[in-house]
């Protein structure tokens, strides 16, 4: 099963989005459907920014399916983000990924502005 890139369309129009949603899902193989249904065994869990430019699968060459994705804004984390953290318990006790990736980018937006305020002192 291959993954194959999706043209890019204007995003402007709701009706366009549901109506290659539709067309995807007539692409869609039945081995396809049931691989999905059948459940999840990734090896790895990816954190990463919420950047809309790149998907992980992409990144890393591999297939929808292969990898436990959590995404937020430049990467941030606190130990008090109970949804990293649920991400983080379900990949490591559940699903038993092998490897967790924290992956960053450059000219990250949501970086530049938390060192921003990093440097007048905190939010708050």
């Amino acid at each position: 099963m291959t993954y194959e890139v999706p043209e890019m369309i204007p995003t402007n129009s709701f009706e366009q989005i549901i109506a290659k949603n539709a067309a995807w899902a007539r692409s869609c193989t039945q081995v396809q459907k049931e691989g999905w249904t059948a459940g999840q065994a990734p090896k790895i869990m990816f954190l990463g920014c919420s950047d809309s430019r790149v998907c992980p699968e992409m990144l890393m060459g591999l297939q929808p399916g292969e990898v436990f994705v959590h995404r937020n804004i430049a990467n941030l984390t606190h130990p008090s983000d109970t949804s990293l953290l649920s991400v983080l318990h379900y990949a490591v006790n559940v699903l038993k990924v092998q490897h967790i990736v924290v992956c960053g980018h450059t000219e990250c937006g949501g970086a530049a502005a938390a060192l921003k305020v990093a440097a007048k002192g905190g939010v708050g």
